[in-house]
């Protein structure tokens, strides 16, 4: 049973982990120090600010990996997601399956109209994945991130509310509590 607990403070070790993982920060856009106190400033700051939300995704009651929304837009209703599965174990089994209980949770839950995605271009299985989903391409920016001693493109996708809901016949079953 898979499930999205908020994230508090007593996950942070755990997410510093998956965070510092080459194979989680390969295809972000920062990277991050393995530093506990500068992970708790970072949880101070993102705490009350009502324009992001995350989650720790917990399968049969395991930890596993965390999903990110950011700026969230109340006037436009719509929102920039992020993911990943930091127990290597279950990247295969959850890592296309987890983004669906999100998206019923943005859509049917939130009542969003969009969802954003931002995917390097090297990252071609998550694109794959997406594009199932129901994504579509809006565009790419050239160089966009400096990471790794060179440029990286960046491709642009988004999910509609009115997409999503033409995929309920196969996807509408991924429902599961949100914290």
């Amino acid at each position: 049973m898979i499930n999205f607990i908020s994230l508090k403070e007593e996950h942070l070790e755990i997410v510093l982990k998956w965070r510092t993982q080459a194979e989680v920060t390969k295809y972000m856009s920062t990277d991050i120090e393995n530093n506990i106190v500068k992970q708790k400033e970072w949880f101070k700051k993102i705490s009350n600010d009502k324009l992001l939300k995350y989650w720790i995704i917990t399968y049969d009651k395991k930890s596993v990996g965390l999903v990110g929304l950011v700026d969230i837009n109340w006037i436009h209703f719509n929102t920039i997601w992020s993911y990943y599965i930091g127990e290597k174990d279950y990247r295969r089994e959850l890592g296309a399956i987890a983004p669906l209980y999100l998206y019923n949770y943005v859509f049917n839950n939130m009542n969003l109209n969009k969802i954003f995605a931002n995917c390097f271009v090297e990252n071609v299985n998550m694109i794959k994945i997406l594009r199932i989903h129901g994504f579509r391409d809006v565009g790419v920016h050239k160089q966009h991130y400096y990471k790794n001693d060179r440029f990286h493109d960046v491709l642009m996708m988004e999910l509609l509310a009115d997409d999503w809901k033409i995929k309920k016949d196969i996807f509408g079953r991924f429902i599961a509590p949100f914290e």
